[in-house]
C-alpha cells in the first residue's frame, strides 16, 4: 500500500500541472506611498494576471537593503520602491540586478528642515547639529546644498540616524536641522519646523523598479507584462486618486487629507526618461564622493538598465 501511495505521489508531481508550475516572487514594501505595489497586492492583480503560468508570492520586506539582499539570495525576482542611491550602489558593488523602470519621482517629498529660527539658509548650518541618513536620496540633496554653498559635511555636526529618529530629534530640539522624507516632513511642520530646502531643482526623488538578472533573462515577456499591468494601475490612480488614498489610509492610519496632499507630490510613471538617466549619473557621482561604491566607471554601474516600460 505504501509503495502504491508513493507511486501516485510521483506520478502527480511528474504531471504537466506540477512540472510546469513556476513562481514569481514580488516584493511588498508597504511604504506609505508605494501605491501601485500596495494596490496590486491588495487586489491580487498580479496573482490573477499570471494564474496558470506563475504562482505569485508576495514577500514583505522592511527596507531597500533587505530587498537587495533578498534578490542577491534568489528569494526575490521583482521589487518596487528602491531608492536610486540604494539601487545604484548595489549594482556598482556587484549586485546582479537590473533597473527596469521608475517607481516614483517626488522632489518635494525630500527636504532639509530646521527648528532653529537663526537658520535662514544652508550657510547658517555651519557648526550646527544636523541629523539624517547617509547614502540616501535626501542625504544626496543635503550634499548638493552644501556644495552649492562651498561647504562640506565636516562644516556641520552630523548625526547619522534613520528618518523617523531624525524627525523626533528635531522636534525635541536635540538637533538644529534634519533630513526628512514624506510624512515626516508634515510631522515636523506640525511641530513648528520649517523647510530650509526641498529637492526641487536639485534631485528628482527617484525610486526604482528592479529585477533579478537571472529572472529577467529567463522571463523578459513576464517582466514586460508586469510593467504593462503596473502602467494600467498608474493610469487608474490618475483617474481615481481617492480610491488609492483610502487604501493607503487603511494600511497606514495616516489622515486622509495628508495622504491626498502627499499623492499630489508623486509621479508614478514607470518609463525611464533621459532626465532620470541624468539623475542616476548624479546619484552615482554622489555615491563615489561618499566612498559608497567600489567601481569608478559610471558605465559599469548603470549599464544594467532596460527600459521595458512603454
Amino acid at each position: 500500500m505504501k509503495n502504491i501511495i508513493t507511486a501516485l505521489i510521483f506520478i502527480l508531481l511528474s504531471s504537466p500541472a506540477f512540472a510546469n508550475e513556476k513562481e514569481i516572487n514580488i516584493a511588498l514594501w508597504e511604504l506609505p506611498f508605494n501605491v501601485p505595489a500596495m494596490y496590486a497586492a491588495s487586489n491580487n492583480i498580479y496573482t490573477e494576471a499570471f494564474k496558470g503560468k506563475y504562482k505569485v508570492n508576495y514577500i514583505k520586506l522592511p527596507s531597500g537593503p533587505k530587498l537587495i539582499q533578498a534578490m542577491a539570495s534568489g528569494r526575490l525576482d521583482i521589487a518596487e520602491g528602491i531608492g536610486a542611491a540604494a539601487a545604484t550602489a548595489a549594482q556598482a558593488n556587484g549586485a546582479k540586478i537590473t533597473i527596469i523602470g521608475a517607481n516614483s519621482r517626488s522632489p518635494k517629498a525630500f527636504a532639509v528642515m530646521t527648528n532653529n529660527p537663526s537658520i535662514k539658509s544652508t550657510k547658517d548650518l555651519k557648526g550646527k547639529k544636523t541629523a539624517g541618513t547617509r547614502g540616501s536620496v535626501v542625504h544626496q540633496l543635503f550634499c548638493e546644498l552644501l556644495e552649492e554653498n562651498n561647504m562640506q559635511e565636516s562644516d556641520v555636526e552630523f548625526f547619522p540616524m534613520q528618518v523617523s529618529a531624525a524627525a523626533s530629534a528635531l522636534l525635541a530640539h536635540r538637533v538644529d536641522a534634519a533630513l526628512l522624507v514624506g510624512t515626516e516632513i508634515t510631522r515636523a511642520k506640525n511641530g513648528g519646523a520649517t523647510v530650509l530646502s526641498d529637492g526641487t531643482g536639485y534631485i528628482s526623488g527617484l525610486s526604482l523598479i528592479v529585477a533579478r538578472n537571472e529572472f529577467l533573462e529567463e522571463n523578459p515577456d513576464i517582466v514586460r507584462k508586469y510593467l504593462e499591468i503596473r502602467n494600467n494601475i498608474v493610469s487608474e490612480i490618475k483617474t481615481n486618486p481617492s480610491n488609492y488614498a483610502e487604501l493607503i489610509q487603511k494600511k497606514t492610519s495616516i489622515p486622509l487629507k495628508e495622504i491626498t496632499h502627499q499623492m499630489e507630490l508623486y509621479d508614478f510613471s514607470a518609463r525611464l526618461t533621459e532626465k532620470d538617466i541624468v539623475d542616476l549619473k548624479k546619484t552615482f557621482n554622489y555615491l563615489k564622493k561618499q566612498d559608497l561604491v567600489k567601481v569608478q566607471s559610471l558605465n559599469y554601474a548603470i549599464i544594467r538598465i532596460q527600459n521595458l516600460s512603454k
